[in-house]
């Protein structure tokens, strides 16, 4: 019931975290390895007062609405010498899951001798992707992956129901939800994640990590003969990818735009429908036939033959650009301040909006007559538009 009903909801996470304001003086007494709000901080003193039954593996509570979570492994190795792994829960989309990557390998080189183990939410939500399982099965750093049947919380993301993912958990791992920090005062979300597990903050954002089997499938082959028949003699390859899960977006002039950059002298592919598919210098990539990860290694190969550019609204292919290491023009189709949580620097950003925490020579200001309103959070930039911005920024 409380999950089905927001209004519900709301009410009971708002007497909910009243009641812990009010009784601020009674904290939650938490193992010494996690701390709800608290960084942990090299020199800390490390004494266990809590027993280490099954519960000390585990988050205690739910967290409370823009409460986060800082783990410190070293500290559960140090007063329990009976940790066998670490429990990785996710529950997350395939972009989500991009900005972890080098957190994650980060976090193997300091523990190699521990397996890590990952949970994936097994269904589709506004939270989850369960698409992530497939990529953790091509990280070499996870031992196995298991899936388990989740549910979103409808207030607080953070508080995804997870419970079900315990059945799997060998006794003796830790279980650890994969969290980070998302909002204006945080610099970058893979930086949080960083925080979130002690591990040394990067001075630079690194980008996210792709692993990718060494021999390319059948399929991925096909793609790459057609990419390089019809990149031949142009200018190079544009990929489109112009749709968001996140936003409930599909850009409305796929047609015009890979029409018009078709006659710029480009290839160009998509994984958005819509566009000119009849064109022989067209070519959408048919996802059903081709995973994400496919999608990534066939890009992959083909950047090392030719010039590759995308063209890609706030979604997945704005981290996976900046692994892939592709000059991204990047459609911002609505105002989120807290985009630079998302940015990288191969991102030259089209706005209608200055972002005052992004560097102002990344970003591209979209005049009133470029773009029409979609509705009243979301705009669609004009096709022409988009062409002039691509041709100024990746012409030069």
């Amino acid at each position: 019931m409380l999950y089905s009903s927001r209004p519900l909801c709301v009410a009971y996470e708002t007497l909910r975290w009243l009641g812990h304001k009010i009784f601020f003086f009674i904290h939650t007494q938490t193992p010494v390895w996690y701390r709800f709000d608290q960084k942990h901080q090299p020199g800390d003193a490390v004494k266990e007062t809590l027993p280490l039954d099954k519960n000390w593996y585990r988050i205690c509570r739910p967290l409370y609405r823009h409460e986060h979570v800082y783990y410190d492994f070293d500290k559960a190795l140090q007063v329990n010498p009976n940790v066998k792994g670490i429990a990785l829960i996710f529950f997350m989309g395939i972009g989500d899951y991009l900005y972890t990557t080098p957190m994650l390998a980060a976090l193997k080189q300091k523990y190699p001798q521990l397996p890590f183990y990952a949970y994936v939410g097994a269904q589709f939500d506004r939270n989850n992707s369960p698409l992530v399982g497939k990529l953790l099965e091509e990280n070499p750093h996870f031992d196995k992956v298991f899936y388990f049947n989740g549910r979103r919380h409808p207030l607080i993301w953070k508080n995804y129901d997870y419970r079900e993912a315990f059945k799997d958990i060998p006794e003796g791992f830790l279980a650890v939800p994969v969290y980070y920090e998302y909002g204006i005062e945080v610099e970058h979300r893979v930086k949080s994640l960083f925080e979130t597990f002690s591990l040394p903050v990067p001075e630079q954002v690194p980008a996210p990590v792709m692993y990718f089997p060494q021999q390319a499938a059948a399929t991925v082959e096909a793609y790459l003969t057609r990419a390089r028949q019809g990149a031949a003699g142009k200018k190079g390859i544009v990929f489109l990818q112009l749709d968001s899960r996140g936003s409930n977006y599909v850009y409305p002039h796929m047609k015009a735009l890979g029409e018009g950059l078709i006659k710029e002298g480009y290839f160009v592919m998509s994984v958005t429908k819509g566009g000119p598919t009849d064109n022989p210098d067209y070519l959408e990539i048919d996802i059903k036939k081709l995973s994400i990860n496919q999608t990534w290694q066939l890009l992959a190969t083909l950047k090392a033959e030719c010039d590759l550019y995308v063209i890609a609204v706030n979604s997945v292919f704005w981290a996976a650009s900046a692994g892939l290491h592709l000059r991204n023009l990047g459609l911002q189709h609505w105002i989120d301040k807290k985009v630079h949580n998302l940015w990288y620097p191969n991102i030259e950003v089209v706005t209608n909006y200055i972002y005052p925490l992004l560097p102002r020579e990344k970003q591209i200001f979209a005049p009133p007559e470029s773009y029409t309103r979609h509705n009243k959070k979301i705009i669609d930039y004009k096709p022409d538009w988009v062409i002039k911005w691509f041709k100024e920024k990746f012409e030069k």
